[in-house]
């Protein structure tokens, strides 16, 4: 009998404790169905925090927490706004196994947006350097400003820009504010920032879209070239300078030049510029079509015929020769303009009349084109175009 007490004296508690501790565990953890008040519909997605318990209602509207004493139950919704339950209401919504919830109704004010137009559109202005006058083409330049982008068809020549998706005759190009260059090719390999000779232009002004009004109607944008304005000086005196630049991988070398001569009533410069360039290997050593031969020669003389009047008269000639297009089905053979400016300033300086500007232009462009240098294989026709515009 004693045998049988011991044992039975050892074992009891042992039998007690585990009792006792699946029934603690049973209360401490438990869940809560959050329903609409209204619907009795489960709220899906609403945040809780408990403690350092955290998380959000699954598709049922369960929430599974341990219960804590002393402890405020954290739960918002956005459609229900934010709740705060207390111990004692945490116990009742486990033993319960749901708590009902109201939605949260908002009366939002009506909001007025008023939207005001700046009275003056500041452009966006490239400063022209001594490396930007060696560049064949103009649009090459423009690469400078984040605002324009540019359609590369060529590896060296043809740079047509892109303004905010806009391209095209959707960008109003002028020079001084008037004169442009209508491209003659169909497939722009003249796009008219190809005919600006850079060693004749001091900035660029660029006024991004839509609907700009300034320099005439245009939907994405005005790019103006703006010229080396005339000075006048009291004693006569020669100007002029000679840039030059060399690249290894095409063979490209680009001169240009300006000389002058400027007086107290005149101001007579002569420009020039030369570049050509082979072919050249990308980062992946593959052989990229880069052929080009780009001369350009102009003169821009001024005139001072008082204190608030001048006279400019202008005139380019560009000449491309045999320039590789491997993304166009034709390349170019040569491209022969033309352009002729004269342009008229006078200063009234009046109270709703400050100045007068007239400008008349003219752009003659020959241009032709073939496939006979392409190596196309099979060959199914030889095409050539002349193509000229006034």
């Amino acid at each position: 009998m004693k045998i049988i007490n011991v044992r039975i004296g050892r074992y009891v508690p042992v039998l007690i404790f585990l009792s006792l501790a699946f029934i603690s565990n049973a209360q401490n953890s438990g869940q809560i169905i959050l329903l609409d008040k209204d619907t009795k519909s489960p709220i899906i997605g609403a945040a809780y925090q408990y403690g350092k318990q955290m998380g959000s209602s699954d598709a049922n509207g369960i929430i599974t927490i341990d219960f804590l004493e002393s402890q405020t139950l954290l739960i918002s919704h956005i459609s229900y706004g934010r709740w705060k339950l207390s111990p004692n209401e945490v116990t009742q919504a486990l033993k319960d196994g749901q708590y009902l919830i109201e939605e949260k109704v908002m009366l939002v004010q009506p909001v007025t947006i008023l939207g005001v137009r700046t009275s003056k559109q500041d452009p966006e202005s490239i400063n022209i350097k001594n490396q930007d006058r060696l560049a064949h083409d103009a649009g090459d330049i423009l690469k400078q400003t984040p605002l324009v982008s540019g359609i590369r068809k060529s590896g060296s020549y043809g740079f047509d820009p892109v303004m905010r998706g806009f391209k095209y005759d959707q960008i109003n190009i002028v020079i001084d504010g008037a004169q442009s260059a209508t491209a003659a090719c169909p497939n722009r390999m003249d796009p008219p920032t190809s005919q600006i000779a850079p060693n004749m232009i001091s900035e660029v002004e660029v006024l991004k879209g839509p609907h700009s009004l300034r320099y005439g109607t245009t939907f994405g944008g005005v790019i103006n070239f703006v010229t080396s304005k005339p000075s006048f000086t009291n004693n006569s005196e020669f100007y002029g300078r000679v840039t030059g630049a060399y690249e290894s991988n095409g063979n490209i070398g680009r001169t240009e030049g300006l000389i002058g001569f400027k007086a107290t009533k005149y101001d007579i410069g002569v420009f020039g510029s030369y570049s050509t360039g082979s072919d050249y290997t990308d980062g992946n050593g593959e052989k990229v079509l880069a052929n080009f031969s780009r001369s350009s020669l102009g003169t821009i003389i001024g005139f001072n015929i008082n204190e608030n009047q001048s006279i400019t008269l202008s005139a380019t000639h560009n000449l491309a020769h045999d320039v590789d297009f491997p993304a166009l089905p034709m390349d170019l053979t040569s491209d022969d303009t033309w352009m002729f400016n004269a342009k008229h300033n006078l200063q009234l300086n009046k109270e709703y009349l400050k100045t007068w500007n007239t400008t008349v232009f003219a752009s003659f462009v020959d241009h032709k084109m073939n496939n006979l240098l392409k190596n196309l294989d099979p060959r199914m026709l030889n095409a050539s175009t002349d193509a000229q515009t006034k």
